[in-house]
């Protein structure tokens, strides 16, 4: 399996593209991603599907552009449907930027699913934000905003949640300490780095 990382839009969100056996995931795609077709032709991969692990506009802004492109389904939490087509609660309207997108959402199974040929666990953990889910592929843990290298997500935005965050946390400090993390914005780590070095960790 490879991960791809591709920062995106004027935060510099991370969008991630997992390939494995000629089939690629884009994990929340910020902004428009102009290389991503000449990277699934180097690649010789078909897009399977979209994840998103929230729905705030700076991890949506190139969602319908990817869809209407590839034509492909789109997976999130269902708490955060809403969030699509809402300025206020993807936090676009608290910005210097209008975000919305006009996506139909598949829901993310709390759980073990298989999207495409992908088998993915998914863990709701919100704080950040009411919906935020962190994926697991294979040895790969993407974060979205709840954990970054160092710290973790702000929780001042709409539904944001200082306890919740705290116990998401706790739930990570469980994980494999070797369990590799992408998370939505800055550099990989892991869960064992996180342990050593993260003051929330602590």
């Amino acid at each position: 399996m490879k991960i791809f990382t591709q920062p995106l839009g004027p935060v510099e969100a991370n969008c991630y593209v997992v390939i494995k056996d000629h089939h690629a995931l884009v994990i929340d795609p910020g902004d428009n991603f102009e290389s991503l077709e000449e990277l699934l032709k180097k690649e010789n991969a078909v897009l399977d599907a979209i994840l998103l692990t929230h729905a705030h506009f700076d991890h949506i802004g190139g969602l319908d552009a990817l869809i209407e492109k590839y034509e492909v389904d789109v997976y999130m939490n269902p708490k955060e449907f809403d969030f699509l087509d809402d300025m206020r609660l993807n936090g676009s309207a608290y910005f210097y930027a209008k975000v919305k997108s006009h996506a139909i959402p598949k829901p993310v199974i709390e759980g073990e699913q298989t999207i495409g040929i992908f088998t993915i666990k998914a863990k709701t953990l919100p704080g950040h934000s009411v919906g935020s889910t962190v994926y697991q592929i294979e040895d790969a843990l993407f974060t979205g905003d709840v954990l970054f290298q160092g710290s973790v997500g702000r929780v001042d935005l709409p539904t944001g949640n200082e306890q919740e965050m705290m116990e998401s946390i706790r739930f990570l400090k469980t994980l494999p300490r070797d369990l590799k993390v992408y998370p939505g914005h800055g550099p990989s780590t892991t869960i064992g780095q996180e342990l050593r070095w993260n003051p929330y960790f602590r």
